[in-house]
């Protein structure tokens, strides 16, 4: 496992109880994307250094990255398999499914909303109807509040939205609070023990760079091109949790719960432009504010400022020291160096 990879998720066992997963079959959807790989890891690195002998599938879209491969290949109680959830698909009998598909990055899921819908949605049923006894960890988003009023910020769990119907990302938000509403249905007519978790802004080591969203390709402007150019004002406020502190808060979520929502993510705000200047400064690269905005279709369709309000999740946990938007800005740009090398 990449050494900076395997620290985190290191640090997250330090935060987390994992005995619950002993001897149980666990599926984990999106498996190669950003969050799943690292629940894929920090399951993997817990089954074996406390030797849980779990079961643990990964289905993903896309082949591992590379720096995630190695836990696949090394590891005989973890079984890669890759599926469309889009389509037709056989996964049943689990005892915990960490729903983690689907598109995050807005580019993909405004050109293809669809797909979005079919894994949001349709895999959401199925998964639900094949594996009702489940622990089922539903992966949605701080989206789901849509534009949220200022007197409403930082957002609670207990917010109902104010999601317009019609804009580009409107379709995002939108299956997911229908597949909330399913995970709510199951609950209420199965039993099933299910967990949302409403993710906001999540970064850290293993943001591919090729991703679209503003951190990876800010990044890799800066180590590549050595020029960051925004493409509008960059006045937007993101809340930005680092990838350890927020899996931290999902397995708890998973483990230890008492409720059914919770939102997860960090405490860091920061404007896109105060973004740019300061990744800039690290990578010694330069930041500029274009003349004129792009026209790209996603580009200023975002919320201005998204902050949600973690105290349900961090009161249940006790003691949460959050990693520093700094440290883990470094740590980030650290580990893009060596993908780029």
């Amino acid at each position: 496992m990449n050494k900076i990879i395997e620290q985190d998720c290191r640090e997250i066992l330090s935060r987390v109880d994992f005995t619950k997963i002993k001897g149980k079959k666990i599926l984990v959807t999106g498996a190669t994307g950003f969050l799943g790989q690292y629940v894929v890891a920090a399951l993997s690195l817990a089954n074996n250094e406390l030797k849980l002998n779990a079961l643990i599938y990964a289905v993903g879209f896309s082949s591992p990255k590379r720096s995630f491969s190695s836990i696949l290949e090394g590891d005989p109680m973890v079984k890669f398999k890759k599926v469309d959830l889009s389509g037709e698909f056989n996964l049943k009998g689990f005892d915990y499914i960490f729903h983690a598909a689907g598109y995050g990055q807005p580019a993909k899921f405004i050109d293809d909303p669809l797909s979005l819908v079919k894994i949001n949605v349709n895999a959401t049923s199925e998964l639900l109807k094949w594996s009702p006894k489940s622990t089922f960890i539903y992966f949605s988003s701080a989206e789901i509040y849509g534009e949220v009023l200022s007197e409403f910020i930082p957002t609670k769990e207990d917010y109902n939205g104010n999601h317009p119907l019609h804009k580009p990302r409107s379709v995002y938000g939108e299956s997911k609070r229908l597949g909330e509403a399913l995970c709510s249905a199951y609950k209420m007519k199965n039993g099933t023990n299910v967990k949302i978790v409403r993710i906001s802004h999540v970064y850290g080591p293993g943001l591919p760079i090729s991703d679209t969203r503003v951190m990876s390709d800010f990044i890799r402007k800066a180590l590549v091109e050595k020029n960051i150019i925004l493409l509008d004002e960059g006045r937007a406020v993101k809340t930005y949790g680092y990838i350890t502190d927020v899996i931290s808060m999902i397995f708890f979520t998973a483990f230890k719960g008492k409720d059914m929502v919770y939102n997860v993510g960090g405490q860091d705000s920061i404007s896109i432009y105060e973004l740019a200047k300061k990744i800039s400064k690290y990578t010694k690269a330069s930041c500029k504010i274009p003349k004129t905005r792009s026209t790209i279709s996603h580009i200023g369709k975002d919320p201005v400022v998204v902050r949600l309000d973690l105290s349900k999740i961090i009161k249940e946990m006790k003691r949460f020291n959050f990693t520093t938007f700094d440290k883990g800005l470094e740590r980030t740009i650290e580990w893009a160096r060596e993908q780029i090398k």
